[in-house]
């Protein structure tokens, strides 16, 4: 079991490099890895010939002389093989890195079948490929072994086959993962099966320890750095100082991603920027065995920055500046950084401790001198005048990722940070840095600046800067607006998550179109997690120790928002230890307290935290806990925990306890449909239709897969949706085959409903009358009313409007007084329902004052209920019936009201014919401006929404919207875009058969002059 082991583990968390050494009390837990494969090259042929234990002695010199590189880079072998072995990178402890690293480890690997005359001593070949593994430590009492078991661990493999001796080969998987640091090569695509797509393959040219930096992203992006107008502020304030003569020492500090290298990125895509230097001092927390070491690499970058290249000029400049600033010795420690010889005999008398700080005190004389302003009568060391671009302008050190600072490292930062003042240099010390992993619980690293240095934190994105972000990056189309909000939530004002989100969108096909003009295609991709992020936060929770970071994954069971009590059942941890252990998980920035009454609750800082925390759990042990909480909930009541319904139909349904999950689904979806809450009632009734399609075959279950096939459809219809043919044809079919008539009548209602938004109004009225005839038989009082009504709908929108009234009238008789706000099945209240449209009938036939008067009640019973959908339906026809009175300034109120309770509840059905009403009474009262900006927007939904079906939707209500634009434009004068509109208006009537319509726009083409239009 998952959780097994509480109050036993003590391990620390972090990677083990040799498998043999791991835990036996390692859970299993599925993991983001990059796996890497090596294999010995004619193997066989080595040993063909030699005695067993010469044989042995060559393979493990050479497996030993391979490995090597693996523990350097943090991963670990898994599994030794005779001629070859399998490497980790990522498990058992997480790495945010693990693909760079893999791919450093088989470079240094390649290096090491090589002399150091570069002759080949033995031959191999490698693979790499990245994804989800589980990963766990296996023992039966006689052998004990690390299991990593995912495709990517076949691929890999499979890769190594088709390698080429003395290469390496890897994934696009792999690539996707590392933003900058490596050169590779396309190599065709493999597959495992030919039930999977392929997947690219790269040959590996060479990687390099680096990680992408404020230049990386200069040149990466052209997006504007939204939400930090004041920190840039600031940082020019800063260097104004500099220009000044005054050098500032900066400390620029937030968690990954919150945009510390774009912050920077952005002071020097600023023109004003060119007239400084640019010196980067970036820190990694791994390096190959042949890169420079810290100073030598400081040393390199004062070179390179003077001439441009690491030229003797250059290396001239960096020793005699060294010797100028900081005497004779210090500038012979910069020389040997360089391999040069010493000039001072004192130098050879000095121990290497002593070599160390001289050359701290150079490399520190050497910078302070390249900031130092030029006088006139100055020489500019050996070179003169070729290096006068470099030396003597303001000088910008970029020391990023200051956290993974070496002790080296460190004391340079320090010693040049103390010599800042009264230096006269002109110089910024600018170090970015991540707050430490597990905030104070955490021991502190790399270098955190001087005392009395300036600091500035960088926090989240507002809700408004996040909005802005989205609109910049997504556009402004409609069908993004759910995604815009379930991104925000889930990245919470973090800018890397922001991005990696949308790329995984992009990349998934979730959404379609360019930068700043997308488009929803796939809304189901849209909880998927970015591996990038997947690995940096799986990382920090992998600090923590196994009782805690099992803590946090059983919290994340639970949700985004836990509530301690059910926190408790399920892990079974006394109070007092929980409370410890919570107050550990806030202090380290993983929770945070967000109710005490009437229950204690947490939630998750991120709520990508805990989509990783949940990530690591394997299916069963997630079951297992779901079940457990299922538990737990049936012993706690409604008022200590208001959303035990909504936890109940989850957790059943996620511990796949099929029976529970539709009792509860069922319920938790006619809740949230009570309450408008249409995106949760969807969720609910889909994961009931779920379970019961799971359950036995039985009539009783066949008759709740009918309710729950119709529920769903009416949970969708006011988001706009389309695509429900398929359950509703199924549910008459079920009805039909089962002999249940009165579900046959109400999945049959429920078709006609969508037959009106879609435009097919005689097939609506003959479903209706059919659904009516099969109630003749056994008839249902609660059934009946809702055919009337969705019957004197659509009689109303075809333009019969007498016998609507009187439809409705019918149906009024059948309402239970004792129940006013009950919606019969219907998307609306009964009562609103009849009266919205009854309203709109009157107004047609000229009874104005009637007319007014019910879509006023009607408002009224909507507000009075609670319903939103009810008051959105009720306010839209109310502001429909005032055009159609010619009150056109009494109607924008109603329907600038409709429009805001759509937004408010996500429900866009309605918005294309708000939105053409108020876009109408906006030019006829005289602000055409707005008026036509409505317009525009209005027949945009029209589009976005119907794209499923290449048409628009609503098409029932397309042909009134257009008959206003065409009013509209004739009243601004656009006599010819009028006409052409009218005619537009005439044939989507015709189309749809929309009697009403009809007449209106040959009344209209007349207006223009148009006399010979004649209905066929």
């Amino acid at each position: 079991m998952a959780d097994a082991m509480w109050g036993t583990a003590t391990d620390d968390g972090g990677p083990g490099q040799d498998a043999s050494r791991l835990s036996a009390d390692k859970p299993r837990e599925r993991k983001v890895v990059t796996a890497m494969f090596v294999d010995i090259v004619r193997s066989s042929a080595m040993v063909a010939g030699r005695d067993p234990e010469d044989a042995d002695d060559l393979l493990l010199s050479i497996l030993n002389r391979v490995t090597e590189a693996v523990p350097r880079f943090e991963g670990t072998v898994t599994q030794m093989l005779g001629d070859g072995f399998l490497a980790t990178f990522g498990a058992p402890g997480a790495k945010e890195d693990h693909a760079l690293r893999a791919c450093l480890a088989a470079q240094d690997i390649l290096s090491a079948t090589r002399d150091e005359q570069g002759r080949p001593l033995f031959h191999i070949r490698i693979g790499i490929s990245s994804g989800d593994a589980v990963a766990h430590v296996v023992s039966n009492g006689l052998w004990t072994d690390y299991r990593a078991v995912g495709e990517c661990v076949h691929m890999a493999a499979k890769l190594q086959q088709r390698a080429a001796s003395d290469t390496a080969q890897l994934t696009r998987d792999t690539l996707d993962l590392i933003p900058v640091g490596v050169a590779v090569r396309p190599m065709g695509s493999l597959r495992l099966s030919e039930e999977v797509e392929p997947m690219p393959a790269f040959l590996l040219d060479g990687a390099r320890a680096v990680r992408r930096t404020a230049t990386d992203l200069l040149s990466a992006t052209t997006a504007p750095c939204v939400g930090r107008e004041r920190e840039v502020a600031a940082l020019f304030a800063m260097a104004d100082t500099v220009e000044g003569g005054t050098p500032v020492q900066l400390l620029l500090q937030g968690e990954a991603g919150i945009g510390k290298s774009r912050l920077v990125g952005e002071f020097l895509r600023d023109p004003r920027s060119r007239r400084w230097t640019l010196l980067q001092w970036p820190q990694m927390p791994i390096r190959r065995l042949a890169d420079p070491d810290d100073l030598e690499a400081v040393a390199l970058s004062l070179a390179e920055q003077v001439a441009g290249c690491a030229s003797e000029q250059g290396i001239d400049w960096v020793c005699e500046a060294a010797g100028r600033r900081s005497g004779s010795l210090a500038g012979d420690a910069v020389r040997t950084l360089f391999g040069r010889p010493s000039l001072d005999p004192l130098w050879t008398g000095l121990d290497t401790a002593q070599h160390l700080s001289l050359g701290i005190e150079g490399l520190v004389g050497a910078t302070l001198e390249l900031a130092a302003p030029l006088r006139p009568c100055d020489g500019t060391g050996p070179g003169g005048g070729a290096m006068d671009g470099v030396v003597g302008r303001p000088l910008l050190v970029l020391v990023e990722d200051a956290h993974w600072a070496r002790p080296v490292m460190v004391r340079l930062l320090e010693r040049l940070a103390d010599a800042l003042p009264g230096s006269g240099s002109r110089l910024l010390l600018l170090a970015t840095r991540r707050p430490p992993p597990l905030g104070p619980e955490s021991q502190e690293q790399g270098w955190n600046g001087r005392p009395g240095g300036r600091r500035m934190e960088l926090g989240m994105l507002s809700a408004e800067q996040v909005q802005s972000f989205l609109a910049h990056w997504l556009g402004s189309d409609w069908s993004l607006v759910e995604l815009k909000a379930q991104v925000a939530a889930r990245c919470q004002g973090v800018p890397l998550y922001l991005e990696e989100v949308l790329r995984t969108l992009e990349a998934t096909n979730a959404i379609e179109g360019a930068p700043g003009a997308y488009r929803l295609i796939d809304p189901l991709v849209v909880h998927k997690l970015p591996r990038t992020l997947h690995a940096l936060l799986a990382e920090r929770m992998d600090l923590m120790t196994l009782e805690r970071r099992r803590l946090l994954m059983n919290a994340a069971v639970i949700g985004t928002t836990f509530d301690v009590g059910l926190l408790q059942a399920l892990t079974g941890m006394p109070m007092t230890k929980l409370s410890d252990c919570l107050a550990y998980l806030e202090r380290t920035g993983f929770v945070l307290r967000t109710r005490l009454l009437p229950n204690l609750e947490y939630s998750f800082k991120h709520a990508l935290i805990q989509e990783v925390a949940y990530a690591t759990l394997t299916k069963s042990d997630r079951r297992a806990l779901h079940a457990r909480v299922l538990e737990a909930l049936r012993h706690r009541r409604d008022h200590d925990l208001p959303n035990r319904l909504d936890l109940l139909a989850h957790h059943a349904f996620m511990a796949e306890n099929w029976p529970v999950a539709h009792l509860f689904g069922r319920r938790a979806g006619e809740r949230a449909e009570s309450r408008s809450k249409l995106e949760d009632s969807s969720r609910h009734y889909a994961n009931a239709l779920a379970a019961v399609r799971r359950l036995p075959d039985h009539p009783r279950n066949t008759a709740r897969q009918i309710d729950l096939l119709i529920a769903l459809p009416r949970s969708l219809l006011p988001r706009g949706s389309m695509g429900v043919d398929d359950h509703l044809q199924r549910a008459i079919a079920m009805a039909r085959d089962s002999g249940d008539l009165i579900r046959y009548a109400r999945a049959c209602s429920m078709l006609a409903s969508f037959l009106w938004t879609f435009g097919d109004l005689d097939q609506g009225l003959a479903l209706c009358r059919d659904g009516l005839s099969a109630l003749d038989e056994r008839d249902d009082r609660r059934t009946r009313v809702q055919l009337l009504f969705r019957l004197g709908g659509l009689q109303t929108d075809k333009g019969l409007f007498v016998e609507a009234l009187k439809t409705f009238e019918h149906g009024s008789r059948m309402l239970s007084t004792s129940r006013p706000y009950d919606r019969y099945g219907l998307a609306t209240v009964a009562r609103v329902h009849m009266g919205s449209l009854a309203a709109r009938g009157l107004a047609e036939l000229g009874r104005v004052g009637e007319a007014v008067e019910a879509g006023r009640q009607s408002v009224e019973i909507a507000e009075e209920s609670n319903h939103l959908f009810s008051r959105l339906f009720a306010l839209t026809h109310l502001g429909w019936t005032h055009i159609i009175c010619g009150q056109l300034e009494e109607s924008i109120p109603a329907l600038e009201a409709a429009l805001s309770v759509g937004h408010a509840i996500h429900a866009p059905l309605l918005l294309p014919l708000v939105m053409g009403g108020i876009g109408y009474a906006s030019v006829l009262t005289g602000n055409h401006k707005s008026g036509f900006a409505m317009f525009e927007s209005s027949f945009a939904l029209f589009q976005q929404q119907g794209a499923m079906r290449g048409k628009p939707h609503p098409l029932g209500w397309l042909p009134q919207v257009q008959l206003w634009y065409a009013d509209a434009l004739g009243v601004a004068g656009n006599r010819p875009e009028a006409v052409t509109m009218a005619r537009a208006a005439l044939e989507t009537a015709l189309l749809i058969t929309q009697i009403s319509s009809q007449a209106r726009a040959v009344q209209l083409l007349g207006r223009f002059g148009i006399k010979q239009e004649i209905l066929s």
